[in-house]
């Protein structure tokens, strides 16, 4: 059955030539072959991945339309909305585990917000507290999603975060029933110093709902 496929698939056609009368064999009676059910566990599945369009178990038309929708209401459907809300509880927790050279990090100030994103850019503004100076901003989605980051009015001077990656548990997904289940994040960050008190700007594009933290520390 697999050796069928690959045939279909990359548009082979095979000729199976009879041995001629001058000289050669006769050629061995035809026996009657057995048809190719396509409702074999695995025709099936795969019938029905390329008719759905998906892939992995996610259906890309249902999260394409989950997506648009969140984007053109700015609402976030509740579902995505609890799944990123979720995410960013674990997020907070694994990075006030976290150790730097076996010693606790020092966080300053953490904040969590969720928030249905378009191509129209959405701000979130900050003040920071306490004594901390490098801050991360750390943003994800089950669609596209970046960020910008003002200090005061000015654009920081930003590199990636080294924590967006380390935050994540397993292979960072979300669960969306909606779509099929586990669905993969995508992400941006910054890492920036600036002054303790001074006013930050999170300005994030993207496609649909998305969870962003912001934390500093000493």
């Amino acid at each position: 059955m697999s050796c069928l496929r690959v045939a279909l698939s990359s548009g082979l056609v095979l000729a199976l030539a009879a041995v001629g009368a001058c000289g050669g064999s006769p050629p061995p009676a035809p026996t009657t072959a057995t048809p190719a059910s396509s409702d074999t566990p695995a025709a099936s599945a795969d019938a029905g991945a390329s008719a759905n369009g998906k892939a992995g178990g996610i259906d890309a038309a249902a999260l394409e339309k989950l997506t648009s929708e969140e984007a053109k209401s700015g609402n976030c459907d509740p579902e995505s909305k609890a799944a990123l809300e979720k995410l960013l509880d674990q997020i907070e927790t694994n990075v006030r585990a976290k150790t730097e050279d076996g010693k606790p990090l020092k966080i300053e100030s953490f904040t969590k917000r969720v928030l249905a994103l378009s191509d129209a850019a959405r701000g979130v503004q900050l003040t920071l507290s306490g004594k901390g100076t490098e801050v991360h901003v750390l943003a994800f989605s089950p669609k596209e999603v970046s960020l910008d980051v003002l200090a005061g009015t000015s654009a920081a001077t930003t590199m990636r975060s080294s924590y967006k990656g380390e935050v994540l548990e397993g292979a960072g997904t979300i669960t969306l029933p909606k779509v099929g289940g586990a669905v993969p994040l995508e992400g941006d960050s910054r890492q920036i110093e600036m002054k303790p008190g001074a006013p930050l700007e999170v300005r994030m594009r993207g496609q649909g709902c998305a969870g962003v933290v912001v934390f500093s520390k000493s």
